[in-house]
């Protein structure tokens, strides 16, 4: 495949992960998307993807199809394991250096190597943004008896100290608020209880959390 083959895909595929971006938040207007989009030359590679069935336009609407939805799915679900790599293994704490990251790997991944990296990272649900991970063939077949290295603070044993590594919460308020309680990236805490609530102790400091939010603290065991 030439270098000039290379770009090309790589614009398509940059294109129809921001289509997947712009669906999540109900948005399809194709002005939108000319307003949004980093891609250099969006209508060419738009009229790209029509022609390869990946994507209609319909009116002022843009909307992917069935196979760009695929295509769509792939490029996400790599860019956002990638995320969830470079800030919880490698404590990256540079957003835009992550980003910037995620974009060459999304595209140098192969499915197998893809795969790898979910089940290394324990199958996460949630980019560090908060956003929904797509799943791969890896999670539908993911057992119980291989213990990831970040799981959710919910799955720690009684008595277990672990590092927090990142949160992904469902509402954006919960982040602010475990903020100003001390519940941060990097922190060190042991879990006294898990139900009815989950208590946590984090230096002198007891703290009990409802166990939906344990479920988007996310943990890396210690000792």
């Amino acid at each position: 495949m030439s270098h000039d083959r290379d770009l090309a895909d790589q614009d398509a595929e940059e294109l129809a992960e921001e289509l997947w971006t712009l669906a999540e938040e109900g948005e399809d207007r194709l002005a939108e998307l000319r307003s949004r989009s980093q891609v250099t030359g969006v209508e060419r590679v738009l009229g790209e993807l029509v022609r390869r069935g990946l994507a209609r336009v319909d009116g002022e609407h843009v909307l992917l199809t069935d196979s760009g939805r695929v295509l769509a799915e792939r490029q996400v679900r790599r860019h956002r394991l990638a995320e969830v790599l470079f800030t919880t293994v490698l404590e990256v704490r540079d957003d835009e250096a992550v980003n910037r990251a995620a974009c060459v790997m999304e595209h140098v991944l192969s499915a197998s190597l893809t795969d790898s990296v979910c089940a290394f990272l324990g199958h996460p649900r949630r980019c560090p943004h908060g956003k929904p991970i797509p799943a791969g063939a890896c999670c539908r077949s993911f057992s119980d008896t291989v213990e990831p290295l970040v799981q959710p603070l919910d799955r720690l044993a009684v008595g277990q100290t672990a590092q927090i590594v990142y949160i992904a919460p469902r509402e954006p308020g919960r982040l602010l608020k475990l903020s100003s309680l001390g519940v941060l990236p990097g922190v060190t805490l042991r879990l006294q209880q898990r139900s009815p609530a989950a208590v946590l102790r984090i230096g002198e400091t007891t703290l009990a959390i409802d166990p939906e939010i344990a479920g988007e603290i996310f943990v890396r065991k210690l000792g």
